[in-house]
């Protein structure tokens, strides 16, 4: 998956785009999205992992992957069922999302943003890695990754402004919880380690090996313009009146 502050980064520039071009719900076209709730979307569907007794299978569903482990995503049927999965989670959430607007969207970009980079990065982090021997069949390897995800996100931080906007919208956000997925509180445990980890504490500036920081500000740049079409073409936002 994508690190968290690439979410976070994304967020940003998917929500300047939907200001300066005054994009609506197509649902509603009255409702505003509120800017914290939708950063804060961003980052809810790895708020699991602050469950009591967390367990890899419970992240697995809230981004809608039951039956599709990591290494069989983008098997045949895969992306077409996570993306069915996708738009009957918005459906369903319609409704929550006019209480709490931008909160499922956000949800949603989420979910965009790790459907590219698990086809793409992460199958690109697995062939630079084969250098020094290492598969997707070695623990070794994962532990490299989430160290080299850190990485890319600690000097996001450094380089990328706009992320302090992002920190303001988690510290100010009104507690919320996704219906039925994650509870308040995990959410609230989870938003506050991010602040706290990410954003408070500080961070030694290292360039990794195996997952370029070019190579993911170009992805961060590229998802960010494939999100905006996709928000219009698949019916989430319009830009008309």
């Amino acid at each position: 998956m994508a690190g968290t502050i690439v979410h976070l980064v994304v967020a940003e520039y998917l929500l300047r785009y939907i200001n300066n071009n005054n994009l609506r719900y197509c649902f509603d076209k009255s409702l505003d999205i509120d800017e914290n709730y939708f950063i804060a979307g961003n980052i809810c569907p790895d708020g699991i992992m602050a469950r009591k007794n967390y367990a890899r299978e419970m992240k697995l569903h809230t981004h809608f992957r039951d039956g599709i482990p990591d290494g069989a995503f983008g098997n045949p049927g895969t992306v077409d069922l996570f993306e069915e999965r996708m738009r009957d989670f918005w459906n369903v959430h319609l409704d929550d999302e006019k209480d709490c607007p931008g909160l499922y969207l956000g949800y949603i970009t989420h979910m965009m943003t790790d459907e590219k980079f698990i086809l793409e990065k992460r199958n690109e982090f697995f062939e630079a890695i084969l250098v020094i021997g290492l598969t997707d069949k070695d623990r070794e390897t994962f532990v490299i990754f989430n160290e080299e995800t850190d990485m890319v996100d600690y000097k996001l931080i450094n380089d990328i402004k706009e992320l302090q906007d992002a920190r303001i919208s988690l510290e100010n956000v009104t507690p919320y919880e996704i219906k039925g997925m994650i509870t308040k509180d995990e959410l609230t445990d989870s938003r506050k380690w991010i602040l706290d980890y990410f954003f408070y504490g500080k961070h030694e500036l290292k360039e990794p090996v195996y997952l370029s920081y070019d190579g993911m500000r170009k992805f961060i740049d590229d998802v960010t313009d494939e999100i905006i079409k996709r928000m219009s073409s698949e019916g989430y936002l319009t830009d008309e009146i």
